[in-house]
């Protein structure tokens, strides 16, 4: 158990598909989307980390549109306890829980986006759609080029991509329409947990993230085989 003061320097946040506003209480015995793990009623889950509470509001249960909000514990909060040993999650996840109600205190409306590589590039740089893909044939090039507003899932495209550089992630801004990744939509996921979407046009290089954090090398391992499973099987991304 920990007490909320201990904790008082995080930003914690809850995803959902409830339409909240600041001053909002989310209780244990009425959030829709309590997870099912704790019999729906005894507690209600939050998170420091962003990524897990994109996940959180993409999966939860309802039919509005995914929403994260900046909350604040009333009483004591405590780590999941099937998260304390777990070391390479296959996704980012809730990792606090209270009996107490969360207070809304915002929502997150103003999102990063994130593009992960091993292109070495400065700000100012455009990234192009004709590239070799990472995934799937390499004797044809990409109709688009990919981004997203987690860092986990950048992550993923710097570890992943071709190349004999080091991985990594540049904050970019898209120079025209971008639309959802259908191969990590409702095609594959409910939702869009990791925010990814695609363009036509190019990206443009604004910033660099440098102090991420790569994924286990057995996380990593078993990406690379689930994609090496996939190969075998040919089945490819969509990108027409």
């Amino acid at each position: 158990m920990a007490a909320t003061d201990d904790l008082s320097s995080l930003r914690f946040y809850h995803g959902t598909r409830a339409d909240l506003k600041a001053g909002d209480l989310i209780e244990p015995g009425h959030s829709p989307d309590a997870d099912e793990r704790d019999g729906m009623t005894t507690y209600v889950h939050l998170t420091p980390n962003l990524d897990a509470a994109i996940w959180g509001a993409e999966l939860a249960v309802g039919e509005g549109p995914g929403r994260v909000y900046i909350v604040e514990p009333t009483g004591q909060i405590e780590d999941v306890p099937e998260l304390t040993d777990q070391k390479s999650p296959d996704s980012p996840t809730m990792s606090y829980r209270s009996r107490e109600p969360l207070r809304v205190t915002g929502e997150v409306t103003e999102w990063r986006l994130y593009h992960g590589t091993r292109a070495d590039l400065k700000p100012g740089d455009l990234i192009k759609p004709g590239q070799k893909p990472n995934f799937g044939k390499r004797d044809r090039t990409t109709a688009y080029v990919y981004l997203t507003r987690t860092l986990d899932a950048a992550t993923w495209g710097a570890e992943l991509a071709v190349g004999e550089g080091p991985g990594r992630i540049y904050i970019v801004e898209p120079t025209g329409t971008i639309e959802e990744d259908p191969n990590l939509t409702d095609k594959k996921f409910r939702g869009n947990p990791t925010k990814s979407y695609r363009s036509r046009e190019p990206v443009r290089v604004t910033g660099e993230v440098t102090d991420w954090q790569g994924h286990s090398p057995e996380a990593l391992k078993a990406m690379k085989d689930g994609l090496e499973r996939l190969k075998r099987l040919g089945v490819e991304p969509i990108d027409d």
